[in-house]
């Protein structure tokens, strides 16, 4: 890191060591990294462009996060948009697809899900449709039902279709490209 640090020097760049943080993956014990004979923080989640990532490659506290940010954004909308009586349930759910579902989606394409987390994401989102549509649980409606009033799809067939764009964004590059090379190198 002393190197990273000299080369930094000669182009005038100047290294925040308050925000510059150590995190491992996949190993039993953190290594003690040095700059300028200070120490690195070790930490065992990292925050970059709203996605976290932590240090025992679960995506569990990356989906929470998700979870709660997304809850927000529908409870923020649940007078003026979700209670409105003038509004079609089209435009509701157009909303709820461009505020609520980009909000717990956002980074999806990078993610690798279980069915446990895939399950968690459709209980969040089934029950957000049964609240834009204000049907209770009472009224023994099925999901399916749901789903084909809002004319909205499972969250799993939502999570695919960001998938599939993304692997075709990937296919449509230059051949050489780090990315593209990276992706078909962990595809084998």
């Amino acid at each position: 890191m002393d190197m990273f640090s000299n080369a930094c020097k000669e182009f005038s760049l100047t290294i925040s060591l308050k925000n510059t943080q150590v995190m491992t993956q996949g190993t039993s014990s953190s290594p003690i990294i040095t700059m300028n004979v200070q120490c690195l923080d070790i930490v065992h989640q990292f925050q970059y462009l709203e996605s976290t990532t932590s240090d025992n490659l679960s995506l569990d506290v990356e989906l929470n996060k998700r979870i709660g940010k997304a809850s927000t954004a529908l409870a923020l909308l649940t007078i003026r948009m979700w209670k409105n009586k003038h509004l079609t349930i089209s435009t509701k759910v157009n909303v709820y697809m461009a505020c609520v579902i980009n909000t717990l989606l956002y980074s999806s394409e990078a993610w690798t899900n279980y069915n446990h987390q895939e399950w968690k994401l459709n209980v969040f989102h089934m029950c957000s449709l049964w609240g834009i549509l204000g049907i209770s649980w009472r009224d023994k409606v099925t999901n399916n039902a749901v789903l084909t009033k809002a004319g909205i799809l499972f969250m799993f067939t939502l999570f695919c279709q960001r998938h599939l764009c993304w692997i075709d964004y990937v296919h449509h590059m230059d051949n050489g490209r780090i990315l593209k090379t990276f992706s078909m190198v962990n595809s084998l």
